[in-house]
């Protein structure tokens, strides 16, 4: 029996441990893809059914761990992978032998998944909805064992009892572990690639991007490219007259306002304290105009809502640098960008400056 159980126990770790592999921090998402919660409810239902093969035979009844990954799948799956996995445990019993004792346990079955399905809806502490559940599924599987095989076994029962609960708490702590573990690895991801207040490309990342595309390793064929070098206007007096933490807010709405007037396959980074760049791939000399005088006017003429309730209106200085595909010095592109940045505040700030353009008219 002790083997039966601890060989149940490891197939349960086991496959929860190669589940967090392939599914990730998805594992949790209830509000999922009907093909996945198609497949995570059959791949639930076909743990419980081999379980049954590792299982205590006595008489026509089979004692074994098949309700947990019904408990798991109701904790962390919702209705439809926990209805998904009863059906595959029932019909698994059916298939392995089909007798008074298999029907009965279809009844046990839908009766744990729906009681797991119903605490894991309430609003209790984890561990309290995890046990309380398991504690109904042990009752119930006890229940009908005596009341089949007519088995009245102290050790028996204490025994499972007590590998049920290892099962399930282990099992849990396995799920939350990993999980917390790979919401933590795409965190440090966001945070090695990503500005943490704007939400753009922090300065190495975008300096990864535009390497790859100067050496022609961009991921998409670039025959030509623009690059847009944008810095607020006297960004220093708004943080002296209302706070670094009203400066972050105008720095979080430019960043938003980057996002929804690019392109999707334009790249957006946060360079330098209140200056911005946006590399434009495959974009023509006037396309690029247009998106930076757009990137200009949605700025200006929009006010930004500090948290003290005050508007405020902003000004970008925006300079731009194009390659035609046939410029013999393609790195030359920031130097460019930078130049015209610094001619179009020399120049009255709140415009673009692109000489390029003028060229290429």
């Amino acid at each position: 029996m002790l083997r039966d159980l601890f060989i149940n126990l490891t197939i349960l770790v086991t496959f929860h441990y190669l589940f967090m592999l392939v599914f990730k921090e998805n594992f949790l998402k209830k509000e999922d893809t009907l093909l996945r919660q198609l497949c995570k409810g059959i791949l639930s239902g076909l743990l419980g059914v081999l379980l049954m093969f590792f299982s205590i035979k006595a008489g026509p009844a089979i004692i074994d761990l098949r309700h947990i990954p019904l408990i798991l799948t109701a904790f962390y799956g919702g209705i439809a992978q926990t209805i998904i996995a009863a059906v595959v445990v029932i019909i698994g019993r059916l298939l392995i032998e089909a007798n008074i004792a298999s029907f009965i346990n279809i009844f046990s079955m839908m009766i744990i998944a729906t009681a797991s399905f119903l605490i894991a809806e309430r609003h209790m502490n984890h561990v309290v909805k995890m046990l309380l559940s398991i504690t109904i599924g042990n009752v119930i599987a006890t229940s009908l064992f005596i009341m089949i095989v007519h088995e009245t076994s102290f050790e028996l029962h204490f025994t499972y009892w007590m590998f049920s609960y290892i099962a399930v708490l282990f099992n849990f702590y396995v799920i939350e572990h990993q999980t917390k573990a790979y919401q933590l690895l795409n965190l440090y991801k966001f945070q090695a690639h990503y500005d943490f207040l704007t939400g753009v490309l922090n300065k190495r990342k975008f300096d990864e991007v535009l390497n790859d595309a100067f050496s022609m390793k961009f991921k998409h064929p670039t025959h030509q490219m623009s690059l847009i070098y944008l810095d607020i206007d006297y960004f220093k007096s708004i943080n002296d007259q209302y706070g670094h933490h009203e400066g972050d807010m105008v720095l979080k709405e430019i960043g938003k306002r980057l996002i929804k007037n690019t392109r999707s396959s334009d790249y957006i980074g946060r360079i330098g304290g209140e200056e911005f760049a946006v590399f434009l791939p495959n974009c023509t000399v006037e396309k690029t105009w247009q998106i930076a005088e757009r990137l200009r006017r949605k700025i200006a003429d929009q006010p930004v809502y500090l948290q003290n309730g005050m508007s405020i209106h902003i000004t970008v200085s925006l300079g731009c640098a194009y390659y035609s595909g046939t410029s013999p010095d393609i790195k030359q592109l920031p130097i460019i960008a930078d130049q015209e940045l610094y001619k179009a505040k020399q120049s009255g700030r709140n415009q673009v400056s692109f000489s390029g353009r003028k060229r290429g008219q």
